[in-house]
């Protein structure tokens, strides 16, 4: 465990904060693959987990009432083993600008405790993104159902949500193993996370602030991820690919924030990377949206650059993905595939 930061130090860094168990393999990516403005806090009911689980600080919560094995699934149980640690947890998350919660909802420990930090990182005047996962149904569907209800009185209360779906992720990533496909979405989760703290508190070619994260949320407290990418002379197909990818069932084009991350080869220049701005843009009607937009340059990539979003404020409702696609087959004679290698995230080694 590394020396908490103090806070006067924090005002240029992210804190990353993963909630339960479900969040372990992503918060020891992040722990692993950042090396940038990047601290993490790992808060859990389940003494086990403290063991494999990487993080800068880890944080056992609820030993008098979970006696340190979880909270079995209980959503009360982890909720009131946040309120109890409630005092001793506020240092830890003092004079951060941003943070983002990581969690699996409707599994006890995350659905209940995910809430109370939020509660905590906003009453430190804090920007909090709670990165809400809903789990599969192929499993077990009540966890899901308890998901969806937690994620629904997250959202009544105001919380930032961005709702990544694992079912919609088995879509987008196509015939593999279970595990196979979720270690890949928690490398994408992780990849994400790390990117925006570089693009917001890091040395990147075009910044985005804690401010434009807030004006995009603003356009709805909820939101998804959407990731696209192709060679650096193929934008159209980056694009289509973009507003097809997202972890949500959503449809782009009836959102009204816009967050738009590019990560690109070192030394593209601004009229290489505009066109997929621009493609992006011509494929959701950027017109009359709230629209901020980043570039990092990656050391390791070469040609690839990948377009990373999170939309806010979108309608209701399954995205028209028929829609999009024939549009996409009558732009380029075929539907793009997702590049399945690249959910297990270049910038992670």
């Amino acid at each position: 465990m590394r020396p908490l930061v103090r806070s006067r130090g924090r005002e240029g860094r992210l804190l990353v904060v993963g909630v339960g168990s479900g969040s372990s393999r992503t918060m020891e990516l992040v722990q692993t693959g950042s090396g940038g403005p990047v601290d993490t806090l790992f808060v859990t009911t389940d003494e086990s987990d403290l063991q494999r689980t990487c993080a800068d600080v880890k944080f056992l919560i609820g030993r008098r009432l979970c006696g340190g094995k979880g909270a079995m699934g209980i959503t009360e149980l982890g909720e009131r083993s946040a309120e109890d640690a409630r005092r001793d947890l506020e240092p830890y998350m003092t004079g951060y600008p941003l943070i983002i919660i990581v969690s699996t909802l409707g599994k006890g420990t995350g659905s209940g405790a995910a809430p109370v930090l939020a509660s905590i990182g906003e009453g430190l005047g804090a920007l909090v993104l709670n990165f809400a996962i809903i789990p599969s149904a192929n499993l077990e569907p009540m966890p899901r159902t308890v998901a969806n209800h937690s994620r629904n009185k997250m959202l009544k209360r105001g919380f930032n949500l961005v709702t990544i779906d694992q079912d919609r992720f088995m879509e987008m990533n196509g015939s593999q193993p279970f595990a196979q496909t979720m270690a890949s979405l928690d490398a994408l989760i992780s990849w994400i996370v790390i990117s925006l703290g570089n693009v917001v508190f890091g040395q990147s070619k075009r910044c985005l602030t804690v401010s434009d994260l807030r004006s995009v949320f603003r356009e709805g407290n909820e939101g998804t991820i959407f990731i696209g990418g192709s060679f650096t002379g193929d934008p159209k197909h980056a694009a289509t690919e973009f507003v097809t990818c997202g972890l949500m069932k959503r449809d782009p084009r009836t959102g009204k924030g816009f967050m738009l991350n590019l990560v690109t080869p070192m030394g593209v220049k601004d009229a290489q990377t505009k066109p997929f701005i621009e493609a992006v843009m011509d494929e959701v009607d950027g017109r009359n949206k709230t629209v901020f937009v980043g570039s990092l340059e990656d050391p390791h990539r070469k040609e690839i650059v990948d377009l990373i979003g999170i939309i806010t404020g979108m309608e209701d409702g399954s995205v028209r993905l028929s829609d999009i696609t024939q549009k996409a087959k009558a732009d380029k004679g075929q539907v793009p595939q997702a590049v399945h290698d690249r959910w297990d995230i270049p910038m992670i080694r």
